[in-house]
């Protein structure tokens, strides 16, 4: 918890005392006056003024004082300096709560996970009768810590911590939640364990929506779960930032939102999905807050967006406006209520459609969620009403698979602790989908099957010692269960080709674990109960045409699983089947799986608005398209491409077809091959050639203005390097057109300036125009200087300002003057660095007018006037 600057005021309110010599601040009015700056967003002054004071100010309160520096400098991310101001705080005032929390906070914040551990102990060692404000520091800490010792695997440590938060403070419906689902992920059960005061049925309505999918297959009870999160966690009543009509692009923007772009059960499935979109209709990006683990998973799964754009530093109002910039049509979110989700962004409502998929097999109970994609086993049409998304069918069956997954060498059985001639039962799935019901069903099949061993994932050292309790208890020598520790998921797939059968868990089913058993050939048996979670293996089995493994009841389950355990001819039948399912089955048929889904997307309606291919629109409904954007593109085949990518988008007599770029080249005076020699003889940085790249799309576009009425206008802070080059590659002193050129400079000194302008620059620019009557330039300070001297017809516009206040202006004053089919280009239109807010401008101020930019691959942003 980071205390907001109100909190710091009322917390210090009683302690602190005003100081009014003349060479100081009162801590008061120091504190005020900190909160006027951090409300306009200045920190690096309320770091100024704190740090100032601290070299004169009242030693009594000197760690106050440092206490409030250090929460500034978190602002700014400069997290030694909040380290050392936290710490020095504490070494003055060891019994400074606030302090101690903040500096593990921080330690958290910045990867290191012990450290906060250490700085929150100072808490947590207080007594539990600490009283008033240090009993709320010792619960919060409490919490913290069990949290962040969660996050770190070492779920008994936390569930002490957080029983005894409970038994301090039963009112913590969170904390209860927190603390069932890590009894789930020990298998310490009965999971449902009443103390301080706290029954089972009071867990139990404080079960997460995801913990909840463990307990029990009832949909009512997974949709009140998914729907108490909403009401208690999730923003409500924000305003709709999306077009709800769409925005009428060439190819549907398909968006994906997660925090598993990385090695995750949700990209080790998906990775060929986003590889395989028909990019001649589906523009895909992926937006996601994923760790950078730097796995060779990561790199491909991100390679396979078109545009990959990080949201972890991001708010989620930040995040959603991103999202909304980019104009998404539809938003797949592969989160759910999984951990670590952010539906905050959804709730914001950033693209029209949102879906859920494949991440959470559950609703999510969110009003602002449209669909769900799913299958009709997993959810048939008579249960569609206990999820508040419609669902989406997908024919076959809801799930995908990549291919392309790697599996490594065999390891033998004695490698992995395995009896040579034993039956080897084993269930891969996460610790926390086991239940009693189901353990117990399991050792009653290895009762019946003697030379069995039951094959588990232990996810935690608390799991082999709670699970070898469990099958003394049932009769099971504990030697019989054989653990296996985290592997890579190339030997974790080797490791299905020794095992004989695949235990399904109930009521949360195997989702990627009995996908990749399938895959590697291994006999399945699952149980299916109400549920979308219970019904999952079901459906992939079902799309194998493999019925026969699929159970009703738990008897039946036993039943099917000692049939096949006892029968290796059986199995041997399956596992030929599952070979040849390989190349026909629809579960592993991933290129139909995607036509599947883009078929589904299409039918939707925010679809319909895309434009058939080669089908002209009436000049009134054209719209603007974009393509693939990469700033300072370093390599003149991979630009090539992307442009001749842009020209295939839309057909003749749209916006960007063969009236501009092609039209242009076919008949510019310099050939492309020429220029491309050029271009890769030129010795100047990759920053220099993309500016002759740049220079190369305002020679073409101006092809295409030469043809109409009207003037080129050039509105720019450099040496005119747009006006020179249309002149030279057109025809120099020969141009058939007057050139207006707009310099910003202004002679008064109190005027705005841009810093790439110096004194005599209008001069300059003169200097190197002397030989070309056609051009006519302008000085003065934009937007004044366009009045009374611009022509009435522009047939072409070329604005280069680095300024979102000037580049409006002009538009304000020249757009309309535009002619029919004339051109605009806008220089640095770009998400890079300072250009992000203007770009941003630009967009808002086409929006109103039913425009959109085309942003290009030298980072040019281009519209054709109606």
């Amino acid at each position: 918890m980071i205390f907001s600057l109100p909190q710091r005021v009322a917390a210090f309110g009683a302690i602190i005392c005003g100081m009014t010599t003349k060479s100081e601040l009162g801590v008061l009015e120091l504190v005020s006056e900190a909160g006027r700056l951090a409300a306009e967003e200045n920190q690096q002054a309320v770091v100024r003024l704190y740090s100032e004071w601290l070299t004169t100010g009242n030693a009594e309160l000197r760690h106050v004082v440092l206490f409030n520096l250090g929460v500034a400098q978190m602002a700014l991310s400069d997290s030694r300096a909040a380290e050392a101001s936290f710490r020095e705080a504490i070494a003055l005032q060891p019994g400074f709560f606030h302090a101690h929390m903040n500096l593990g906070t921080l330690m958290e914040r910045i990867g290191q996970p012990e450290a906060a551990l250490s700085a929150w102990a100072s808490l947590t060692s207080l007594d539990d009768a600490a009283p008033g404000e240090a009993r709320r520091f010792l619960i919060l800490a409490l919490n913290n810590s069990g949290r962040l010792l969660e996050n770190l695997k070492r779920y008994a440590e936390a569930e002490a911590l957080l029983t005894r938060s409970l038994t301090l403070d039963p009112e913590q419906p969170s904390v209860i939640h927190h603390w069932v689902h890590l009894r789930q992920k020990q298998c310490a059960w009965p999971v449902y364990k009443s103390f301080a005061g706290i029954s089972a049925e009071r867990m139990r309505q404080a079960t997460s929506a995801l913990a909840m999918l463990d307990v029990t297959d009832d949909p009512q009870a997974q949709l009140e779960a998914a729907r108490r999160h909403v009401r208690e966690k999730v923003a409500s009543g924000l305003a709709p930032l999306c077009n709800a009509l769409g925005y009428g692009h060439r190819r549907l923007r398909l968006g994906y939102l997660s925090s598993n772009f990385c090695m995750h059960a949700v990209s080790l499935l998906m990775a060929e999905v986003f590889e395989l979109h028909d990019r001649r209709t589906f523009e895909v990006f992926g937006f996601c807050w994923s760790p950078d683990d730097g796995s060779d998973l990561r790199r491909r799964v991100l390679s396979g967006f078109d545009h990959h754009l990080p949201i972890g530093q991001l708010s989620d109002a930040e995040a959603a406006r991103l999202i909304r910039s980019h104009e998404i049509d539809i938003l797949i979110d592969l989160q759910g209520l999984t951990s670590g989700a952010r539906p905050d962004i959804l709730a914001h409502r950033p693209a029209p459609v949102q879906m859920t998929y494949l991440g959470f097999p559950g609703t999510t109970g969110m009003p602002f969620m449209d669909y769900v994609l799913c299958d009709r086993v997993v959810l048939p049409q008579d249960q569609a009403g206990d999820f508040t998304e419609k669902p989406l069918y997908m024919p076959e069956v809801f799930q995908v698979c990549d291919r392309r997954r790697p599996v490594g060498d065999t390891p033998s059985r004695a490698s992995c602790g395995l009896p040579e001639d034993a039956v080897v039962l084993c269930a891969f799935n996460n610790n926390h989908k086991f239940t009693p019901e189901m353990f117990g069903a399991w050792m009653r099949i290895m009762h019946a099957i003697p030379n069995s061993v039951l094959w588990l994932l232990a996810d935690n050292p608390s799991v082999p010692p709670h699970l070898c309790q469990e099958a003394q208890s049932r009769g099971i020598d504990p030697s019989r269960l054989v653990f296996a520790a985290r592997v890579m998921p190339a030997d974790y797939l080797a490791r299905y080709r020794l095992a004989d059968i695949f235990l399904d868990c109930f009521p949360f089913n195997g989702g990627t674990t009995v996908n990749d058993a399938l895959w590697m050939g291994l006999p399945v048996v699952t149980l299916s109960g109400r549920s979308f979670a219970s019904r999952m293996a079901g459906s992939l089995l079902s799309s194998l045409g493999l019925q026969e493994c699929i159970a009703h009841q738990l008897p039946e389950y036993e039943s099917i699983a000692i049939g096949l355990a006892s029968s290796l001819g059986k199995r041997t039948a399956i596992r030929d089947r599952l070979a040849s399912a390989r190349q026909t089955a629809p579960l592993f048929r991933t290129d139909l799986q995607v036509r599947h889904m883009e078929s589904l997307l299409l039918g939707l309606p925010i679809a319909r608005q895309i434009l058939p291919a080669l089908t002209p629109a009436p000049t009134s409904e054209i719209l603007n398209f974009r393509v693939d954007t990469s700033w300072g593109i370093a390599d003149p085949v991979r630009f090539s491409e992307l442009m001749s990518q842009a020209t295939r988008l839309v057909s003749p007599g749209h916006y960007l077809g063969d009236n501009l770029f092609v039209w242009g080249r076919n008949n510019s005076l310099f050939e492309d091959q020429a220029f491309r020699k050029a271009w890769e003889t030129n010795q100047l940085n990759s920053a220099d050639q993309a500016i002759a790249w740049r220079r190369y799309i305002l020679a073409c576009a101006a092809y295409h203005c030469v043809q109409l009425p009207g003037d080129f206008v050039e509105c720019g802070v450099y040496l005119g390097s747009g006006i020179k080059t249309v002149m030279d590659y057109i025809g120099g002193p020969q141009f058939p057109k007057t050139f207006w050129g707009y310099d910003t400079f202004d002679s008064n000194p109190t005027s705005h300036r841009f810093e790439a302008q110096s004194e005599g620059l209008y001069e300059k620019v003169c200097a190197r125009f002397a030989d070309y009557p056609q051009a006519r330039l302008i000085k003065g300070l934009l937007p004044d200087s366009l009045e009374g001297a611009s022509p009435q017809e522009i047939s072409y516009l070329h604005i280069d300002l680095n300024s979102a206040k000037y580049e409006i202006a002009v538009l304000d004053a020249l757009f309309d003057r535009v002619v029919p089919g004339g051109i605009i280009i806008l220089d640095d239109y770009e998400w890079a660095g300072p250009y992000r807010e203007q770009k941003i401008a630009e967009d808002h101020w086409f929006d109103a007018r039913r425009y959109r930019v085309f942003p290009l691959p030298t980072g040019q942003g281009i519209v054709l006037k109606r």
